[in-house]
């Protein structure tokens, strides 16, 4: 069995930009996360994000999607998530622009590079 993994992307406009919101001199992109590779009867996921968030304790049901969840970000910090299936818990923890990277691969495209600096940066 492999070991789950968090990964993140960028949602992208039809040009294929990360989408984000400003907010002063801070960009907030617009990130989705999920877990790769989790056990196949993985009934819930809970992700642990930074402290500042409002929400920064998440759960997802939703199995179809790799326990997808929605949120923005302008910076780094460590994402985890605790997989929930029969046998017990998993926590798996990674930084979120380990996570994006990942997600977008060895050779992301200019905008998406941009965006990946960025969030590394914060």
């Amino acid at each position: 069995m492999s070991t789950p993994t968090i990964r993140a992307t960028f949602d992208l406009d039809a040009a294929g930009r990360p989408t984000a919101e400003e907010s002063g001199d801070l960009r907030h992109y617009h990130i989705r996360l999920r877990v790769d590779g989790a056990p196949s009867d993985t009934y819930a996921v809970t992700y642990v994000l930074d402290p500042s968030y409002h929400s920064a304790v998440r759960e997802v049901r939703d199995s179809a999607t790799g326990f997808e969840e929605h949120l923005t970000s302008y910076g780094d910090y460590t994402v985890q998530a605790k997989i929930r299936a029969r046998d017990g818990v998993t926590t798996v923890m990674v930084p979120l622009s380990t996570a994006l990277v990942d997600g977008h691969g060895k050779a992301p495209s200019p905008a998406i590079a941009e965006a990946l600096q960025r969030i590394a940066a914060h």
